[in-house]
């Protein structure tokens, strides 16, 4: 019994591990982003960095508005910040693993609810991208806008809800359980 607290203590310390250098990736790139916007508010010029759409802005001769970019970099940021609560949601269950809490509602609640964000972020971006391709009239085909880090996310979304559904069998069958003499 020991030896397997020993190991799920290892788990819950490498979940942590791979959380944290998470949330850093995420922030260094939401800072890249919040900078080129800033960059653009302030001198309302593009910077010299490309936009950070799928789209290929630069093959494009119809030029986008200052406000257009600034619109749809917010929306980025906007839906960037859904990483940040889904990676929260999935630290919230694997603190619930350390408190020996596993069948109960709330950790297939936060399965649920980090699934809905990431899916919410890889939809969101993919939203994202097609409105900039339509406003400016792009010659890219919407397949081109499908990265390895949708697809990720579009993995890892559909991943929570499947672990929101088996932990919810779980609460079922140990309820039955508990029920049964």
């Amino acid at each position: 019994m020991k030896n397997k607290t020993k190991n799920t203590d290892k788990g819950i310390k490498a979940f942590h591990t791979v959380y944290v250098i998470g949330i850093v990736f995420a922030g260094m790139k939401l800072i890249e982003y919040l900078k080129w916007t800033f960059q653009l508010i302030r001198k309302w010029n593009l910077p010299e960095e490309p936009f950070f759409s799928k789209v290929n802005l630069t093959s494009i001769n119809n030029q986008m508005s200052i406000t257009a970019y600034l619109i749809f970099a917010i929306c980025y940021i906007i839906v960037f910040g859904f990483i940040f609560l889904g990676l929260y949601q999935l630290n919230k269950t694997t603190k619930l693993f350390a408190e020996k809490i596993t069948f109960q509602k709330e950790v297939g609640s936060a399965f649920k609810k980090a699934g809905k964000l990431f899916l919410a972020f890889a939809f969101g971006t993919l939203i994202i991208d097609i409105a900039v391709l339509a406003w400016t009239l792009g010659s890219s085909k919407v397949i081109d806008l499908l990265s390895t880090e949708l697809i990720v996310f579009l993995i890892l979304g559909y991943l929570m809800f499947f672990l929101a559904d088996i932990f919810e069998e779980g609460i079922t069958l140990k309820e039955e359980n508990e029920l049964t003499i």
